[in-house]
């Protein structure tokens, strides 16, 4: 790991708004956004924060968050092939028993990883109590994944690359989506387990691509181009337009979810923002 678990990164001797300065809020609360959302919302505090404060927490939240993740989604990923596999093939066939292999691994996992949960649910309030004192402690077992990405990325990213899987996965979401809603029926578990995981994915970028926004509106803004762009208009309008999704899906249409219809309100609506955006760099600016 690149820093040690308690690394002082701000003073105690600074009273009221001083200290703030030094030690942020966002900072000190991204270690509880870790708890509910894994590395999604650490990543995204990364990559909008200027503070370094906020930047170090946010960094040893990820690092952590990915291990956390990564068990879950591995255990999770074993069930739902033992499932797929379990509906596609006889019970007479030995790939059969395979399913079964898979799925009594993944439940027994799952109830050890109670060990994992109430490690992570420790360590993110010992992190946030650490950096309400002004240290960025990161957490143990954790590697440093955000300076192996660092090391592998290079120093001058193309931030622009990141925004692809968004232009991929929300189409693709919507195309299933769509299908679903003409002809329910035809739903496989292999097809639901597709398309679960594309929501899934829409989820990811939808929170992410945001982030990967303003990262590269901020460096397009920081050569000689003539064209300096704003990410607030970006991500602005596809949040109003969630807004307005989940009143007129709540108010006008007694929808049993107004707020995942304004989820896929800002998924599209930020599809749109995107492709627009690209368009633009790639007519007006320089590359960073």
């Amino acid at each position: 790991m690149s820093n040690e678990h308690d690394r002082p990164t701000a003073s105690t001797t600074q009273p009221g708004p001083a200290l703030l300065e030094e030690r942020t809020l966002s900072g000190i609360f991204v270690h509880l956004l870790g708890l509910g959302t894994g590395f999604v919302l650490p990543a995204l505090v990364y990559l909008v924060a200027e503070h370094e404060f906020t930047r170090e927490n946010a960094r040893n939240a990820f690092n952590w968050q990915v291990i956390v993740t990564g068990v879950y989604a591995a255990l999770f990923g074993l069930l739902g092939v033992g499932f797929v596999i379990d509906s596609m093939v006889s019970e007479s066939s030995p790939v059969h028993y395979l399913a079964i292999a898979f799925v009594l691994v993944a439940t027994v996992g799952l109830f050890a990883s109670t060990l994992v949960f109430l490690a992570n649910f420790a360590f993110g309030l010992i992190a946030m109590g650490k950096a309400t004192f002004g240290s960025a402690w990161s957490y143990p077992l954790a590697p440093d994944t955000v300076g192996w990405l660092s090391a592998t990325l290079g120093s001058d990213v193309d931030w622009r690359k990141f925004l692809v899987p968004h232009v991929l996965v929300a189409p693709a979401t919507g195309v299933y989506l769509g299908w679903l809603f003409v002809d329910p029926s035809s739903e496989s578990d292999a097809v639901f387990f597709a398309g679960f995981g594309l929501v899934l994915a829409l989820l990811l970028t939808s929170v992410l691509t945001p982030g990967v926004l303003v990262r590269d509106t901020n460096a397009v803004a920081a050569t000689s181009s003539s064209w300096q762009p704003s990410w607030l208009a970006y991500v602005g309008g596809p949040t109003i337009l969630a807004a307005l999704t989940y009143v007129v899906a709540a108010v006008q249409f007694n929808s049993e979810n107004p707020a995942g219809d304004a989820i896929y309100g800002f998924a599209g609506a930020l599809w749109i923002a995107v492709i627009v955006y690209l368009f633009r760099r790639y007519r007006h600016a320089e590359s960073p």
